[in-house]
């Protein structure tokens, strides 16, 4: 097992589909030990019953993760159970999935604070406890960093500027051996990637738009982000990792 004994703390894994948890479960499936957050408390606790459940400790803590009291709280939960943070997955985010003429600002702000400000936060307050003996951080940012689609102008513009917040942690956090590193999911079977697609729609993606054939899965995700955290990614730094099957550099060719 790659990650036996670390202790990851991973965020936006209420969903049993939706790829915080997958992530979760792959973290777990190595050997991690979670400390997990979602909105809810009875979505958090299924996650830590789903995770415990594959032999792992686990604890969780509800709340918006866009704040800095539930960030800290994330901290001082593993701190407190494991006496140590060796992995941070920043994966809450929103889209407002509207026209930019008809975004409010309040939608804009939102976007915002949880894609930015949440990662921001989270990022802050782990640090004390990992610059004790280095680790891993990976940004789930997105290929909407890389390709403007309509409908997401706030959503897109958050998830390219992560991609350089985390290439610039990268280097700011190096001489603490801390890693840092974006993960950018493409279309992904999970409810908030293709959860508003019908089979019919879905079947089309993979066979005009995806080259490998398939829509991803939130463990495709998890296993990318394990190999990241893991040892075999020492000299991974300040990068961005694509996992979408080909999607992007197929729009290139066209």
């Amino acid at each position: 097992m790659k990650l036996k004994d670390r202790v990851a703390v991973v965020t936006a894994v209420g969903r049993k589909k939706g790829m915080g948890r997958g992530i979760a479960r792959v973290l777990a499936g190595e050997g991690a030990d979670l400390v997990m957050n979602s909105a809810s408390a009875q979505s958090v606790d299924d996650a830590v019953a789903e995770i415990r459940a594959l032999g792992r400790r686990a604890v969780g803590v509800p709340g918006d993760a866009a704040g800095r009291d539930i960030c800290d709280q994330l901290v001082e939960a593993a701190k407190h159970e494991f006496g140590r943070v060796d992995i941070l997955i920043c994966n809450a985010g929103i889209n407002t999935f509207t026209a930019f003429e008809a975004t409010s600002e309040e939608a804009a702000r939102r976007c915002v604070d949880v894609n930015f400000f949440g990662t921001f936060n989270l990022c802050q307050a782990a640090l004390p406890v990992m610059k004790e003996r280095g680790g891993s951080i990976v940004m789930i940012t997105s290929v909407h960093a890389e390709s403007a689609y309509p409908r997401s102008s706030i959503y897109n513009f958050t998830k390219a500027g992560l991609n350089h917040f985390a290439r610039t942690l990268g280097i700011e956090l190096a001489p603490y051996r801390i890693r840092v590193n974006a993960l950018e999911p493409g279309w992904v079977l999970t409810p908030g990637s293709t959860g508003d697609r019908t089979p019919e729609e879905i079947a089309r993606l993979e066979k005009e738009l995806i080259p490998w054939g398939r829509v991803g899965q939130a463990e495709d995700i998890g296993r990318a982000v394990a190999f990241l955290v893991s040892d075999d990614a020492d000299y991974v730094t300040s990068a961005t990792l694509r996992v979408d099957g080909g999607l992007i550099a197929a729009e290139r060719k066209k």
